[in-house]
């Protein structure tokens, strides 16, 4: 099942496909396929995956480098393969992004549990549900459902897919940057406001969801819960201000 020659060639080479995951072995098959055929690149994928390291190799080269053929079972590897994140806040009744207030003056108590799992059929794609007052919406990579409270009914979506990675989030996230981009050098929006408006959240935010990920992390390697307002503080702030009063001026 995790034959590496049966994941990137098998599936993926054999068939054509140049991209994710092939590139990411080795990006000079993408060009090596066209230039010097099927033949070329299928011997310098095996290549690639071939490559091994034992005990006599420096450590600082082993971390530098992505070792994509070796086995699952024997390997050093140990990154998490199933990981369960609880997250849990109280009511808040002041918004963490500033001019956002307006739109929501009271964040209500929510839970909310994230669920990474390595060994599932949807590789990498997401699947998940929200709960809410009026309603609930279930979501996967094609398809969005929303069931009513009110009318007991369940309404689907089917957004268009144009391909590319992550189901069409990087080409629909770049361009919402560049609309964010053109609004702003148009003057017709601040820098802050075209965040919300086209990407429906600010860098503060956003800062702050990338924060989440190394406290969560912190608390599975540790094994323990964090306070979120004190790690932020001691983890981010005071480091912040620690680097701005060294920085040259």
């Amino acid at each position: 099942m995790y034959s590496a020659s049966k994941i990137y060639y098998d599936k993926h080479l054999a068939k054509g496909n140049t991209d994710w995951p092939v590139a990411i072995v080795n990006p000079e098959i993408e060009s090596a396929i066209v230039v010097e055929g099927a033949a070329r690149a299928k011997e310098m994928l095996f290549d690639t995956l071939k490559q091994d390291y034992d005990e006599n190799m420096n450590e600082s080269e082993i971390r530098t480098r992505p070792w994509f053929g070796r086995c699952v079972w024997e390997s050093d590897n140990d990154v998490c393969d199933d990981q369960f994140v609880t997250i849990t806040w109280e009511d808040d009744v002041k918004s963490s992004a500033g001019s956002l207030k307006q739109a929501h003056d009271t964040r209500n108590a929510k839970t909310a549990t994230f669920h990474m799992i390595a060994n599932t059929e949807k590789q990498c794609e997401r699947r998940g549900r929200i709960y809410g007052t009026k309603g609930e919406i279930e979501y996967d990579g094609s398809t969005i459902k929303i069931f009513d409270f009110a009318t007991e009914s369940w309404k689907t979506h089917n957004p268009p897919r144009r391909g590319g990675g992550h189901g069409d989030g990087d080409d629909g996230l770049t361009q919402q940057f560049l609309k964010a981009i053109r609004a702003v050098q148009s003057q017709d929006l601040t820098a802050e406001q075209a965040q919300i408006e086209h990407l429906g959240c600010t860098l503060q935010e956003v800062i702050r969801s990338h924060a989440l990920v190394f406290a969560a992390e912190e608390a599975r390697r540790d094994r323990k819960v964090l306070d979120w307002t004190s790690w932020w503080s001691t983890q981010v702030e005071q480091v912040l201000k620690k680097t701005a009063s060294s920085t040259p001026r």
